[in-house]
C-alpha cells in the first residue's frame, strides 16, 4: 500500500493547520496530514499578534525588537522581521477559519501582558484555553474544504529520492504495518524535543526523535541547545504537577518569592515581575534556590492571594485544576519551578521555510532560528500560526509541486527487546545532563554514553531508538559547545556569562 498527495504534513498543530489553510486558499489541492495526536495545541493558552487597534502603542517593529532580546539577539533576524510583519495577516488568517478571541466590555479585544514583551499583545479566551477553540473550529472547516485528516498514523522515517530531494515519509498507521506516503512537499510540523528528557509539559505524542529523523535525511539544524524550560511550572499538589501558572499572572499583578518572602526578581529588574523573560526568571530561580531560599520541590512561589478572583477564574483551566485538587491560589503561596516546556532550535529553514534538503519545509516548532535562546511567552503559537502561512506562500514560490514522484520499497526497523534496553536509559542519560543547567563533565559523561548506544551492534535494529538517540546527541554536542550562558542554556560552570547578556538584552 502507498499513497500519494501534493503536499504531505507530518503533524496536527496548529502549525501544520495553519499551513494547510494557507495553501487552500492560494488554491493547492491534494493536501494531507498525517498525525497520531494535536501536538501542544489543546494547551496553548496565548497567542500573540500587533493589531492596529492596540491601544498601547505596539508596532510589529517593537515586537521584533523583543522577540530577538528575548532570545538574546542570535535570532535570524530576517526570519524574526518577515514574522513581526506578517503578524496581521496571521490574525486574519485565524479569523477567516473562524477562530474568536476574548473581547472587553467596551467591544476592544483583549490583550494580555505576558513575559518577554513590552506591550501586551497577547490574545486568548477567558472561557477555555485559545487552543481548544482553534481545534475546534479549524479541524472541520479544514476537512470541510478537502485537507486530508490520517488520524492514529506516525511518521517513522523520511524518504529520499536518488537526487537528493525529500519526496515522502514512512508512516504506521493504526498500529499496522509500515508503508509509504509520497508527495513532492513535505511539511515537517511535529512539535519539538521536551518528552526526550522524561517529565515535562509536553503531551505525550511529541516524542522528540523526530529531531533524529531530520538528520538522517541530511537536514542542516541550529540552536539545538535551546530547549525551553517554562519557569513557573506547578510542583505541588500532587494533582496539578505539571500545569504551567501562566506568566501572564505576573502582568495580572503576580509577585515571584523566595522562602524569606522576598520579591527576589526586583534585585535585576526594578519595574517588576510583569513582562520578564522566561530565561530572565529561570537564572533567578536557580540562584534563590543555590542560596537556600528555594522551595522544597527546587523551586520558588509565585503569590496570587491579592489577585482578584475573578480575573483568576478568567484562566479557568489553571483555576479550575488547582482548585479540584484542593488547591485556592487566592487564599494560599503556589510552589512553582522550571520543567522543559519547548523547544526553540530545530532544522534550519530559508525565507520559504524550506531545508536545505530541497523538497522538505519545517514549520513551528519543527523549525529552528527564530528564538534564539529563549522566546517569548506566546510565541510558540504565534510563530505556529506565521511559520504556516509564510511557509504556505513559500511553498508557492519554490515549484515543488510540480515535482515527479517514483515510488520504492518500505524500509523500516522495529525491535522492541532494542527498545526496551535503551529507551528508558537514554531519557535518564538526558535528564541529567541537558536540564535547564548543565555544566560540561554531565554533558561529556551523557555524550560517550548516547554514542556507545549509537554505536551498539543491535541499536541499528530499531529505528526509533537510533532517531532518539541521534537526538539527544545532538543537543549534548550543541550544549556542550557552547562555552557561555545564555537564555535557557545555562553553563554552571561558566555562570558569569550569563549576567552580561542579560544587562545587554533581557533586562
Amino acid at each position: 500500500m502507498s499513497r500519494h498527495h501534493k503536499v504531505a504534513i507530518a503533524g496536527s498543530g496548529l502549525a501544520a493547520l495553519a499551513t494547510a489553510a494557507r495553501l487552500h486558499e492560494q488554491g493547492v489541492k491534494d493536501i494531507a496530514i498525517y498525525a497520531n495526536g494535536l501536538g501542544g495545541t489543546p494547551y496553548i493558552a496565548a497567542i500573540n499578534f500587533v493589531l492596529p487597534e492596540n491601544p498601547y502603542g505596539d508596532t510589529p517593529e517593537q515586537y521584533a525588537k523583543d522577540m530577538l532580546a528575548a532570545g538574546y539577539n542570535i535570532g535570524n533576524k530576517e526570519l524574526v522581521k518577515e514574522m513581526a510583519d506578517a503578524t496581521l495577516r496571521g490574525y486574519e488568517l485565524l479569523c477567516r477559519w473562524g477562530v474568536t478571541f476574548a473581547h472587553n466590555d467596551d467591544g476592544s479585544i483583549k490583550l494580555r501582558h505576558v513575559s518577554g514583551h513590552t506591550y501586551p499583545r497577547s490574545l486568548c479566551q477567558t472561557t477555555n484555553l485559545i487552543g481548544v477553540e482553534i481545534e475546534k473550529v479549524m479541524l472541520p472547516k479544514l476537512a470541510e474544504a478537502g485537507i486530508e485528516f490520517h488520524k492514529h498514523a506516525v511518521v517513522v522515517g523520511l524518504l529520499k529520492s536518488e537526487d537528493g530531494k525529500i519526496d515522502g515519509f514512512t508512516v504506521i498507521e493504526d498500529g499496522g504495518e509500515p508503508f509509504n506516503v509520497y508527495a513532492p512537499v513535505v511539511v515537517a510540523s511535529w512539535g519539538g524535543v521536551g518528552n526526550l528528557l522524561g517529565t515535562s509539559t509536553y503531551p505525550d505524542d511529541v516524542k522528540g526523535n523526530t529531531l533524529g529523523m531530520a538528520k538522517q535525511a541530511g537536514a542542516s539544524l541550529v540552536d539545538l541547545e535551546f530547549i525551553e524550560f517554562e519557569p513557573m511550572v506547578m510542583m505541588s499538589p500532587a494533582g496539578a504537577v505539571g500545569e504551567p501558572c501562566p506568566t501572564a499572572m505576573l502582568g495580572e499583578g503576580g509577585y515571584l518569592l523566595n522562602s524569606d518572602g522576598e520579591r527576589f526578581l526586583l534585585e535585576v529588574r526594578p519595574q517588576g515581575e510583569a513582562g520578564a523573560p522566561k530565561s530572565l526568571i529561570n537564572h533567578e530561580i536557580w540562584k534563590q534556590v543555590a542560596k537556600g531560599k528555594g522551595n522544597p520541590h527546587g523551586g520558588i512561589w509565585v503569590d496570587l492571594r491579592h489577585v482578584d478572583v475573578n480575573v483568576l477564574k478568567a484562566y479557568p483551566w489553571f483555576y479550575n485544576r488547582l482548585m479540584q485538587h484542593g488547591c485556592d491560589p487566592n487564599k494560599e503561596l503556589l510552589e512553582v519551578g522550571p520543567m522543559p516546556h519547548s523547544f526553540s532550535g530545530g532544522i534550519k529553514v530559508d525565507r520559504n521555510y524550506e531545508s536545505d534538503v530541497k523538497g522538505l519545509f519545517a514549520v513551528g516548532e519543527a523549525c529552528g532560528g527564530i528564538h534564539g535562546a529563549c522566546r517569548c511567552a506566546g510565541n510558540a503559537a504565534s510563530q505556529a500560526t506565521l511559520s504556516g502561512l509564510l511557509c504556505a506562500e513559500g511553498i508557492m514560490r519554490t515549484g515543488e509541486l510540480t515535482r515527479e514522484i517514483s515510488e520504492r520499497p518500505v524500509v523500516y526497523h522495529r525491535d522492541d527487546g532494542v527498545r526496551a534496553r535503551y529507551l528508558d536509559e537514554l531519557q535518564r542519560i538526558a535528564g541529567k545532563a541537558l536540564g535547564v543547567y548543565r555544566n560540561g563533565q554531565d554533558l561529556e559523561a551523557a555524550l560517550k554514553s548516547v554514542d556507545e548506544i549509537i554505536n551498539a551492534p543491535d541499536t541499528s535494529r530499531d529505528d526509533l531508538t537510533l532517531q532518539t538517540a541521534l537526538a539527544i546527541s545532538l543537543i549534548a554536542k550543541a550544549a556542550l559547545n557552547r562555552k557561555e550562558s545564555r537564555g535557557t542554556h545555562n553553563r554552571t560552570d561558566y555562570p558569569e556569562a550569563s549576567s552580561e547578556y542579560e544587562k545587554e538584552f533581557v533586562l
